[in-house]
């Protein structure tokens, strides 16, 4: 192994005070996520007043802000690991959301302010879970042993949770509640970033040791390049799809609980996966290709069976795909990262998925999906949505065709 340990964790620290620690910050964000990704982003601007197209604007900056530094900080990352730790770097981008939080509370409500808040929150809350993902690759790489699956199923759980209970707190106390309570987390998940042992003390022999570029990751590493594509075509339209959600849950009827029960839904078909996916690897003929291949089918289910409910109850259960949609998504993702790219670009092999999935994705979903909602309504936004997710199940065939990586 090419990683030379100077400090390993005290050999009090067991696999079982790792893993429970692991949840914890899994957790932790995952409730940070439902919060600003749920509540406070299109329902919150809804509520304040903001048009379609201005939400879209809004949202689509925020998740260009998460292309451009996502980039940036994986290849820092990377470039700097034997120098700076991931812990630090994520300590900094959780101060400064907590402030862009704080700004949004209490300064008054305008374009420019929410703007430069999504912004920030692009460039910090959506930029933190690449970095606590590779933080799970350092642990396993150098030997420490934590139950990952159970870390996913622990953060699956808790944004189903929360993600309903907002749907009610913000029924009763507004939107803004979301941003208070996302103050809060925040806090919360930087103490746990804090009290986490640090993985290694690395260093890398530059002389033996090449820390790649991302055009030579995609160059060279096949099966890896077409999952991105996969993953930019399959949260496209997941995104198009989930953008105005909360404007259709209004139209058929629904309420804000209803709203985050939905968001609930989506995390607790997450569970069963995150928790048996080492046995779905061992069952015979499956392979980490075959089943990050398959995602898109169910993620584009979902999608179809979404838009085409006419009452709360279809549009909860369509959320049942998420079992092998993204729950296999979020649960194998770091295996696959781990089998398909060199261990040394780790961190900036699961922030160029977040690239991808997360800010190309979300950054011209939000922006054609406003343009679309406001030209065409919502029903035609969620049906183009379900075509264009439908073209990821096409790049995903390439993930398991034969490749060198």
């Amino acid at each position: 192994m090419y990683l030379t340990e100077t400090k390993r964790l005290s050999s009090t620290t067991s696999r079982r005070i790792l893993t429970i620690e692991y949840c914890l910050l899994q957790g932790v964000y995952w409730i940070v996520s439902a919060a600003a990704m749920d509540f406070a982003a299109t329902p919150l601007l809804r509520e304040r007043g903001f048009s379609s197209i201005s939400i879209g604007i809004i949202s689509g900056a925020k998740f260009l802000s998460l292309m451009f530094f996502q980039y940036f900080i994986g290849k820092f990352a990377d470039s700097h690991k034997d120098r700076i730790s991931l812990k630090k770097i994520v300590s900094i981008l959780t101060v400064i959301a907590i402030i862009a939080t704080l700004a949004m509370i209490f300064l008054p409500n305008s374009f420019l302010l929410a703007l430069v808040v999504f912004v920030i929150f692009g460039a910090t809350i959506n930029c933190i879970l690449p970095l606590i993902e590779s933080l799970s690759i350092d642990y396993m790489s150098g030997g420490m042993q934590m139950n990952y699956t159970l870390s996913r199923a622990t953060g699956s759980f808790t944004y189903c949770v929360f993600a309903y209970l907002l749907g009610i707190w913000t029924g009763k106390l507004g939107m803004d509640f979301s941003l208070v309570f996302l103050a809060v987390m925040l806090v919360i998940f930087g103490v746990i970033n804090l009290m986490m042992p640090a993985p290694l003390a690395i260093h890398i022999d530059k002389n033996t040791v090449e820390v790649h570029s991302t055009g030579w990751i995609i160059r060279n590493c096949r099966k890896y390049r077409w999952f991105l594509i996969e993953c930019f075509f399959i949260f496209l339209g997941y995104d198009m799809n989930i953008a105005f959600l909360y404007d259709r849950v209004k139209d058929i009827g629904g309420t804000n609980a209803e709203y985050g029960l939905v968001f609930s839904m989506i995390g607790v078909f997450e569970i069963p996966v995150a928790l048996v996916f080492n046995r779905l690897l061992r069952i015979k003929g499956m392979s980490i290709e075959l089943l990050i291949a398959g995602f898109g089918i169910f993620c584009t289910a979902r999608a179809f069976f979404t838009t085409i409910s006419t009452n709360m109850t279809a549009m909860i259960m369509s959320q049942a795909f998420e079992l092998l949609g993204m729950g296999v998504f979020y649960a194998g993702s770091v295996y696959f990262v781990m089998k398909t790219v060199p261990e040394a670009d780790s961190t900036k092999g699961m922030s160029l998925i977040n690239l991808f999935a997360v800010g190309a994705a979300e950054a011209v979903a939000f922006f054609v999906s406003g343009i679309i909602r406001d030209s065409l309504g919502v029903m035609p936004l969620m049906y183009i949505s379900c075509v264009v997710s439908a073209i990821g199940i096409i790049c995903g065939i390439r993930v398991v065709s034969p490749s060198s990586r």
